[in-house]
């Protein structure tokens, strides 16, 4: 979406009215922006959103007790919305991977300077994405850790026959060996041979560091839904 002729109009989002105030005022000075409009909480935003259509939307994730995620993805969801840039007080790079993956086209700290904010917003409004400098190394790290683990991860899986994954499974779960081996039909040296498997593949010393190793590798317990990494689904002996 890009701005009218008349010049942008911005929907600021956020309850902290002074901040706000002194945002609105500065935005308002600079060329090509001709109206910004404010909301202190997810009510007023929908209602500035379906009576004064904005060009790009400039949003707080916390309000009071509502989340701004719960905006971002009703404007991922809707056609023709306007473009979303977060201004936060945080810089946790878990949260700008969550708030992109929800549909933002930005992010910016609430201590950013003017003249960038400015710029993030005509950039967006061309159609592209803006992370100031001092975010991408903490984001590029977090997404490269990320992709790291679901390698191993899938590595890790991917070495399980399909019944050690069982077992695995009902571990996570919170079963017994007992319980295991009545769930799966199977004996308890059975289970037990399985269980001494997975230690050896897992290099863990424990049941309970296997099952918070197998969490972390992103193994399902049995009475939850998820996909886990593609297993290696030949014929097992047990």
């Amino acid at each position: 979406m890009t701005a009218g002729a008349a010049g942008a109009v911005i929907l600021l989002v956020d309850d902290h009215r002074v901040f706000a105030e002194v945002l609105r005022e500065a935005l308002l000075a600079q060329d090509g922006i001709d109206r910004v409009t404010h909301a202190a909480s997810l009510a007023a935003a929908r209602v500035l959103l379906a009576t004064d259509p904005p060009d790009v939307v400039l949003l707080d994730l916390v309000l009071a007790d509502e989340s701004g995620f719960e905006l971002l993805g009703e404007l991922a969801r809707s056609t023709n919305a306007p473009a979303a840039i977060v201004l936060s007080g945080s810089s946790d790079p878990r949260l700008i991977v969550k708030a992109l993956e929800r549909g933002a086209k930005g992010w910016l700290s609430k201590t950013t300077r003017l003249d960038a904010l400015v710029t993030a917003v005509w950039q967006v409004l061309d159609g592209q994405m803006y992370l100031a400098p001092a975010t991408l190394r903490p984001v590029l790290t977090h997404l490269l850790k990320d992709a790291r683990e679901r390698e191993e991860a899938a590595g890790f899986v991917a070495g399980l026959t399909p019944r050690e994954l069982e077992v695995l499974r009902c571990l996570v779960s919170g079963m017994t060996r007992a319980e295991v081996a009545q769930h799966l039909f199977v004996s308890m040296n059975t289970v037990r041979t399985h269980v001494q498997s997975l230690l050896r593949s897992s290099e863990q010393h424990s049941a309970l560091a296997l099952v918070a190793f197998a969490r972390s590798h992103g193994v399902k317990g049995i009475d939850e839904s998820g996909d886990l990494p593609a297993v290696h689904r030949a014929e097992s002996s047990y």
